[in-house]
């Protein structure tokens, strides 16, 4: 197979400020080093202002970027960067459009960012594919409301030079899709029947989550070592729902069980980690919740979370792959999360892990009362598959052949 030379372009990448979408950036491109195939991040300088820098073999270049909004306040400024935001980047656009000849590009952000690698590539016609990483047609209403509060009160300029350029053509116009979640494939295959597109989802390193690293967790972070440890790693964030967790311990010690919660993320929407807050207060279990906010995705605190942890609980409200099961099922604790978007096709019920349905307390609280019965049977199973199916050499495997079917389509 030809070595291919290409982009990876995403909208920030910034490593202390981590999520599903940089973990399969920064995996996938050592990858395609590793293969001798060249490629190199480029991003925004959103959250990380280092222009250029190389990591274990890794080229970013980051890029000066700008809201196309009057009256945007600092504060919200910071917010878009977090979650939500939608930049123009001609500094990115230069440097795409001079660059020396990729051959293909690939975004892993929507709209202005994308709109302008479709710019470059119908300018230099060289084929591009976009990922979706965000559940891209199952985003709820009320997420996407507020994800758009920082921009109330301002002017959008930007709407007309959006206009200009075309900006709602870079989903028509791109030459693949490539989908983590299952249902946003089908979503895709039903709007764009003719477009090639792909289900290519996301991978784990599963060696470093066999290393046994000397630290004891529990006594750095002051949770008694006799509770059982109760871990969710995601986003603090109204889409991970982690208030669901907060309502689950205060109902678990009311029982008289012995748990601890353990929440691991950064913080991208500071309004909802202000409301877990004030629950965690009002039902006075402070003793009983530990908050990190976010760990770098080789610190190796975050491995000993999976490892010391006695289970994982994802209660996403909606959920496009769910990555951090795949390291659950790495470090063998057993899973149990919310039966949405792309975590239906990922987890098998009974087999690889516990579902719970429509948010429902009642039955999150009976499938972990229920789980010592299944752990062993779950983790076993869940290993078997994460080390059969999602190992980052055969998803960057896959990739690589979804690129050739790309450049073959565009040069006929």
């Amino acid at each position: 197979m030809k070595k291919l030379n290409s982009k990876q372009i995403i909208r920030r990448f910034a490593f202390d400020e981590w999520g599903g979408t940089e973990t399969v950036v920064w995996n996938t491109a050592q990858k395609l080093i590793e293969t001798g195939n060249k490629t190199e991040i480029l991003a925004t300088k959103a959250l990380c202002s280092k222009a250029k820098e190389t990591v274990q073999n890794v080229p970013i270049k980051r890029f000066d970027y700008f809201y196309p909004y009057l009256n945007l306040k600092n504060e919200n400024y910071q917010i878009l960067d977090k979650k939500g935001g939608n930049p123009y980047s001609y500094q990115l656009y230069k440097y795409l459009l001079q660059n020396s000849d990729p051959d293909i590009l690939h975004c892993h952000t929507m709209q202005r960012i994308a709109n302008l690698v479709r710019l470059v590539a119908k300018k230099r016609n060289i084929p591009y594919v976009i990922s979706f990483h965000g559940g891209f047609f199952q985003v709820p209403k009320s997420e996407i409301k507020s994800m758009m509060k920082p921009l109330e009160k301002t002017f959008n300029y930007g709407k007309f030079l959006d206009i200009f350029l075309g900006n709602k053509r870079f989903l028509q116009d791109a030459d693949g899709i490539i989908c983590v979640g299952y249902e946003e494939y089908l979503a895709t295959k039903e709007k764009f029947p003719d477009k090639i597109s792909t289900y290519l989802p996301n991978g784990v390193d599963l060696g470093k989550f066999q290393i046994k690293n000397a630290n004891d967790f529990r006594k750095k972070y002051d949770i008694p070592t006799k509770t059982k440890l109760i871990l969710c790693v995601s986003r603090i964030d109204y889409q991970k729902n982690q208030l669901k967790l907060i309502e689950l311990t205060k109902t678990l010690l009311q029982k008289k069980y012995n748990v601890h919660l353990l929440l691991i993320g950064p913080v991208t929407s500071q309004n909802y980690f202000t409301k877990i807050q004030q629950k965690i207060a009002e039902y006075n279990i402070e003793r009983n919740v530990t908050v990190i906010k976010g760990l770098p995705s080789d610190d190796p605190d975050l491995i000993n979370a999976y490892r010391t942890a006695d289970c994982f609980i994802l209660p996403s409200a909606h959920e496009p792959f769910g990555i951090v099961v795949l390291e659950a099922w790495a470090s063998k604790i057993p899973v149990i999360a919310h039966k949405v978007g792309g975590l239906k096709n990922l987890i098998k019920d009974n087999e690889t892990g516990l579902f719970f349905h429509n948010n429902s307390l009642e039955e999150l609280i009976a499938k972990f009362e229920n789980l010592p019965a299944f752990s062993e049977k779950l983790t076993e199973k869940a290993y078997l598959e994460v080390k059969e199916k999602y190992s980052w050499d055969k998803i960057t495997e896959k990739l690589l052949a979804f690129y050739q079917k790309v450049i073959t389509e565009k040069t006929r």
